[in-house]
């Protein structure tokens, strides 16, 4: 890769082209939230994008640290993976309701954590968000 997977990550979101960020994943990638919810391929991912860019039309992410590694299969020397992990700030102001977060009109700043398999094609074959939905839900004012 010409550069670092995790700046193309937080680039690409940044960006608000949900046409591009959809493109990260494998026409099956799987994004699943730790808190729950899954997505898998273009059809389940797209909304999932477009809800989080009109819920915050603000967001950015910036990456605190990552990595990437690449390991061979055992027993099969020509099948190699490479695993990820993005550490990231989220931050953005929910103006939009997201599931069953209303707009608040808040400004919320979350961590987070995404560790996942990146397909041969270099795109997201799968990944697991660890996104702190508590957090955002008080900071946004919606619990204690």
């Amino acid at each position: 890769m010409s550069q670092p997977f995790a700046q193309l990550w937080s680039e690409t979101w940044n960006s608000h082209d949900a046409d591009a960020i959809v493109q990260l994943y494998a026409d099956d990638g799987i994004h699943q939230m730790a808190a729950g919810a899954t997505y898998v391929g273009a059809d389940e991912l797209r909304p999932m994008v477009e809800r989080s860019l009109r819920g915050y039309p603000d967001l950015e992410f910036s990456v605190r640290d990552h990595d990437v590694i690449s390991e061979r299969s055992v027993g099969r020397d020509e099948a190699t993976s490479e695993r990820f992990v993005i550490e990231y700030t989220m931050t953005g102001t929910q103006l939009e309701a997201i599931g069953d977060r209303e707009g608040t009109g808040k400004f919320v700043t979350i961590d987070g954590a995404m560790i996942g398999v990146l397909a041969t094609t270099g795109r997201i074959a799968r990944c697991i968000d660890y996104l702190d939905h508590h957090s955002i839900r008080r900071q946004l004012g919606l619990i204690d």
